[in-house]
């Protein structure tokens, strides 16, 4: 009886690689959104700390250079913030590519396992023939000698 041999079998093992390969490009453009969103938040929090500074020295006083210095602090934060949020979006659209590539290449995979499963379940039902086969030959052989 010969083996089951799925000539395949590279192929599979490539799309795997090639499946886990996008699967670690989405996670690390994950990573990255969360890192952006960790950035943002950090900035916003600094902003609201510098503007509660400058509210409390406006309260008391203030110089019209440390005023000025805050308030182009305070438009480098806001600044910065729209830029992070624009890279924020850019990341979701790369998030999304990502997401496609992988569905993609699991696709492709689960295709050629579908196919292996299929020429197995012949292979199988080949073997139970040949058995039913050889055991009806061996029936009749005994039947023929007594």
């Amino acid at each position: 009886m010969k083996r089951f041999k799925f000539r395949l079998d590279p192929v599979i093992r490539y799309r795997e690689y090639r499946e886990r390969i996008a699967q670690i490009d989405l996670a690390r453009e994950t990573q990255a959104l969360v890192q952006s969103k960790n950035r943002i938040s950090e900035i916003e929090q600094a902003r609201r700390y510098a503007a509660g500074e400058l509210d409390g020295e406006e309260k008391e006083g203030i110089e019209v250079d440390r005023h000025q210095l805050f308030t182009a602090y305070l438009r480098g934060l806001r600044h910065e913030i729209e830029s992070e949020s624009e890279r924020l979006i850019e990341i979701g659209k790369r998030i999304r590519e990502k997401q496609e590539a992988v569905k993609a290449e699991t696709i492709k995979k689960k295709t050629l396992e579908w196919i292996k499963q299929t020429e197995y379940t012949k292979y199988l039902e080949w073997v139970n023939r040949a058995e039913q086969k050889a055991a009806d030959e061996l029936i009749g052989l005994r039947r023929k000698a007594v």
